[in-house]
């Protein structure tokens, strides 16, 4: 099989990459993305032949379609703004296709492409990274031991023991951060789905080993896929809330008030760029530093009517890959390694990861990765 990882140096990217290349031994991966030295870098770090590297404008939809001729699987770890781009030149180079999340209104957009896709055999798997794609499938799972149900709730929760030597961590993605804090969430209250305002629905948890939790409602994928998912198990209520530490929403939203977070450009050497885009190069220094050795642990649960079943999975740091990037990176790998199979029983179209992964052969390849499922506190993989 051969896959191409778009963003493959990125910090997802890379733990696709790794995953793939340990528990796919005949597979080709190519690391492709705009910055040709780091994809360099990363494939060269593997002294293999099966990794190789290119170099490839994303926005460049024949760019993209001469890279993805004659591969199985595009494997999408770049920022969610491009998904429906990319998709657009799978659908040309009749490429199987998968990536981390849409944020809500991006998946919106790769759902309407399902029909193209049908048409050429492909499948399109939709945001399966963490949350959505572990959440997607916990889900799945815990519908089909109920009749039916009103509520689904999802958060995540983290300990982190990791002696940091920066005075702040950037745990992903600075842009999508910024969207999840100030976007406008979905909700799916009493059958109805609603925006409601950014940082609203207030919640505090309890969880054994994690202490005390403040969540608040996000923008998340999940909410595009779950009300019609779901719909014959009579799902009426379904929400999201993260659940980041205090001092890291301070952060967050001081930038935000005071304008760093603004898509408005402004002028610098006769260029005319995005505040926002300044303050992410400038908040890149705050990713954990390579050096840096880390001890922490990741938390994500889907709860069925407030407490009736609740569906964990944990990951904890791995390969000094933190549990919440490695919760990211290796559902992706699993998943994307699974298309081929599925392509062999006719399974095309987009589909979010509920509709095609089997939970228990899913659960059973995050067990050999050393993620944990829980049903009720127990495992179950």
């Amino acid at each position: 099989m051969k896959f191409v990882v778009l963003g493959g140096y990125g910090i997802i990217g890379k733990v696709v990459v790794f995953d793939l290349f340990k528990k796919c031994k005949d597979c080709e991966i190519i690391i492709a993305g705009r910055n040709m030295e780091k994809a360099k870098q990363y494939a060269g770090s593997f002294r293999n032949k099966r990794v190789k590297y290119a170099k490839v404008d994303i926005t460049n939809i024949d760019s993209t379609l001469l890279l993805l001729k004659n591969s199985d699987v595009c494997v999408n770890c770049v920022q969610y703004y491009f998904n429906t781009t990319i998709m657009k030149a799978c659908l040309a180079a009749r490429v199987n296709y998968i990536d981390l999340g849409g944020l809500f209104h991006e998946t919106k957009k790769q759902l309407r492409l399902h029909s193209k896709f049908k048409k050429i055999n492909r499948l399109a798997i939709v945001g399966c990274g963490g949350t959505p794609g572990i959440t997607n499938v916990l889900a799945e799972y815990g519908a089909s031991l109920l009749k039916k149900f009103n509520s689904i709730e999802m958060f995540f929760a983290d300990k982190d023991d990791t002696e940091y030597n920066q005075p702040f961590v950037l745990p992903y993605s600075f842009k999508t951060i910024i969207d999840e804090y100030t976007k406008k969430p979905a909700v799916l209250k009493n059958g109805k789905l609603v925006f409601v305002k950014p940082h609203s629905g207030a919640k505090e948890y309890m969880l054994k080993g994690y202490g005390k939790l403040k969540g608040f409602y996000s923008l998340h994928s999940e909410l595009a896929t779950f009300p019609s998912s779901f719909r014959d198990k009579k799902l009426k209520n379904c929400e999201f809330r993260v659940t980041f530490k205090e001092e890291f929403s301070n952060v967050m939203q001081t930038l935000t008030e005071l304008g760093f977070t603004s898509g408005k450009a402004m002028e610098f050497n006769d260029n005319k760029i995005p505040v926002i885009d300044i303050t992410a190069l400038i908040m890149d220094q705050w990713l954990i530093k390579p050096e840096t050795r880390v001890k922490d642990e990741e938390l994500l649960r889907v709860d069925f009517d407030r407490g009736k079943l609740a569906m964990d999975a944990i990951s904890k740091s791995r390969f000094n890959i933190p549990g919440g990037t490695y919760n990211v990176g290796v559902p992706c790998s699993i998943a994307s390694q699974m298309i081929p199979e599925m392509n062999s029983r006719g399974i095309s179209g987009v589909l979010p990861p509920e509709k095609v992964v089997k939970p228990e052969i899913f659960f059973k390849e995050l067990k050999k990765r050393g993620i944990s499922v829980l049903k009720n506190n127990r495992k179950i993989n």
